[in-house]
């Protein structure tokens, strides 16, 4: 596996909340759904780069750190990358049209329409697993 095919962001604001995309009805994938933000790496580009040019469409930031935390795999394929990163305090956040930034608690999660990966990553992360296989345990 030499790289992920998405790169995703935990955002975790100064409250502790997670800071999660809601997606439009009629996208293709997980419409009407919380997912973190991220998106598909493009060719010649590492999973960091992806996060950060990702960020900066979805969200109009970019963040000054971030950590790997969450890899997502399905056997020998390397689905994704989850990083965790900081937002900072006084930052604005722009969304794309259609879409909504919720900010969540972390207790509030379950029973949330969250997609079904991120639920998985989202659980390892919490429990401080770094890697979710979505073969191993369906």
């Amino acid at each position: 596996m030499a790289a992920p095919e998405h790169a995703c962001a935990i955002l975790v604001d100064h409250r502790g909340r997670l800071a999660l995309q809601l997606r439009p009805p009629g996208v293709r994938h997980a419409p009407e759904q919380l997912t973190c933000f991220g998106g598909k790496r493009e060719p010649g580009e590492n999973a960091e780069e992806c996060l950060v040019r990702e960020l900066a469409e979805e969200l109009a930031w970019r963040p000054e750190s971030f950590v790997p935390a969450v890899d997502l795999v399905k056997g020998d394929r390397w689905i994704a990358r989850f990083f965790q990163a900081q937002l900072p305090e006084s930052v604005h956040l722009r969304v794309e049209p259609g879409f909504a930034l919720i900010r969540v608690p972390l207790p509030a999660l379950p029973g949330l329409p969250v997609s079904s990966w991120h639920v998985r990553v989202l659980a390892a992360w919490q429990a401080g697993h770094d890697q979710v296989d979505l073969v191993a345990n369906p």
